[in-house]
């Protein structure tokens, strides 16, 4: 019992697989502007688009299934939702368990309205609440959690960068003509718990990718850089992400660096595409 109570209180390295995938489904042309309130151009997805990724913790030699995710994207009432959904393999399980939902819900024009992230870790229930507005031609982040019930966060940000939540961020790659793209940084602002993490994108190169299932893919190669210091000074490369090169833009890897191995995400399958996937190599 004991053990599991220290495990809590550390950085959980499962926290940051789901950061991936949703920083990850992990992620505009650079002519968009994904901001609070402002439309995204989509013109990779479409409604009932689902994927599945297999989740592998790597540490050294070793390389054991940690869990699996999906990532599918559906109209509703009030316009559209993209939706990650995570839990942790059977044998991480018995360390700590993990059972999250993460949601971003936009309008009927694409306009990011809010994000929302349910997340059971061991015994304990969190919930995430992120609203995006517009306000004096800024952007206005709300956010708010709450776990076992009890308030722990509630603030405001109002800033001029792109600013977008895990979900957004995921659409925001997935936006991008990559095959357009220089080595320029394109910097961000996520919102995933008390206050927004200042990030870069940077687009890396083309190479093929091999997935776990031994399927290659042409993909581009992008990297998620993350400013710790906030002064945009060397920014810690932290996420790799691997795009296929074709109209869908998928993500088919993700390797993310931890403080102790690293987190390795392959595509299982995609359903209900909007393109072919003319980036398969036969």
């Amino acid at each position: 019992m004991k053990a599991k109570q220290n495990i809590s209180k550390k950085r959980n390295p499962f926290n940051c697989i789901v950061i991936i995938l949703t920083t990850l489904y992990i992620i505009s042309i650079t002519s968009i502007s994904l901001q609070a309130q402002q439309p995204i151009s989509n013109d990779f997805s479409r409604t009932g688009e689902c994927l599945s990724y297999t989740i592998y913790y790597k540490w050294g030699a070793l390389m054991p299934r940690a869990g699996d995710a999906s990532l599918s994207f559906e109209k509703q009432d009030r316009g559209f939702r993209s939706r990650l959904l995570f839990r942790t393999a059977p044998f991480f399980d018995a360390i700590f368990s993990m059972r999250d939902t993460l949601d971003c819900n936009l309008d009927h024009k694409m306009r990011i309205v809010d994000g929302q992230k349910h997340v059971m870790e061991g015994g304990d229930y969190t919930m995430d609440l992120i609203h995006f507005s517009r306000q004096d031609d800024r952007n206005r982040i709300h956010t708010k959690r709450f776990r076992n019930g009890e308030s722990r966060i509630d603030t405001v940000e109002i800033t001029n960068q792109i600013s977008l939540d895990m979900i957004g961020a995921i659409l925001y790659l997935r936006s991008t003509d990559w095959s357009k793209s220089t080595k320029e940084r394109i910097p961000v602002r996520i919102f995933a718990g008390k206050k927004g993490i200042d990030c870069f994108f940077q687009y890396e190169s083309s190479e093929v990718q091999k997935t776990k299932k031994g399927i290659n893919y042409h993909t581009h190669r992008v990297s998620m850089l993350i400013n710790e210091s906030e002064t945009f000074k060397n920014p810690k490369k932290a996420i790799t992400i691997w795009l296929t090169n074709d109209a869908n833009r998928i993500p088919v890897r993700i390797r993310m660096e931890l403080r102790i191995g690293a987190a390795e995400v392959y595509l299982k399958s995609a359903e209900g595409l909007r393109h072919p996937l003319s980036s398969r190599i036969r």
